[in-house]
């Protein structure tokens, strides 16, 4: 669950893909990220850091990803979490815009179960257990069938 809190679905190379072709989905992730740091005044994380330390990402995104919340702050109180989900948002938006559309339905129907479940395994009304719950009923693509084999024509 914590994993899922930190971001940890998110594909970092895609998104420094989307970066590099200065896509609008990939702008949003700096303002999200921009927004995140000026608002949330959290601490760094070395072991996080270093996940993304090497990439041509803006030095905004990669402070804002080393710095997420505590997963137990309760989103009804502080609004760190919620600008956290902004900026973890924006990266899976960066991702999915470079993901061919034909397998944009299985992944996002895959993420949205796993938000599922871990909203489950944290508890519905806890405060994490909403933060799941908010992200996946934010997931694009509500209207596609349930079926993660479905592909477009």
């Amino acid at each position: 669950m914590t994993g899922l809190y930190g971001g940890s679905f998110v594909n970092w190379e895609f998104v420094v893909s989307s970066w590099s072709k200065r896509t609008v989905s990939s702008r949003m992730l700096l303002f999200g990220a921009r927004r995140y740091l000026k608002e949330a005044h959290a601490g760094e994380r070395e072991d996080r850091r270093e996940v993304i330390e090497e990439t041509s990402l803006p030095e905004e995104v990669k402070r804002a990803f080393a710095s997420p919340p505590d997963p137990e702050t309760d989103p009804a109180t502080d609004p760190r979490p919620e600008l956290w989900g902004g900026f973890v948002d924006a990266a899976a938006a960066a991702e999915i815009e470079m993901v061919p559309y034909g397998e944009r339905p299985p992944l996002l129907n895959e993420l949205r179960a796993g938000l599922e479940q871990a909203a489950g395994e944290a508890g519905e009304r806890t405060p994490l257990g909403r933060w799941f719950l908010a992200r996946r009923d934010h997931l694009p693509g509500t209207d596609l069938p349930e079926d993660p084999a479905y592909l477009p024509i």
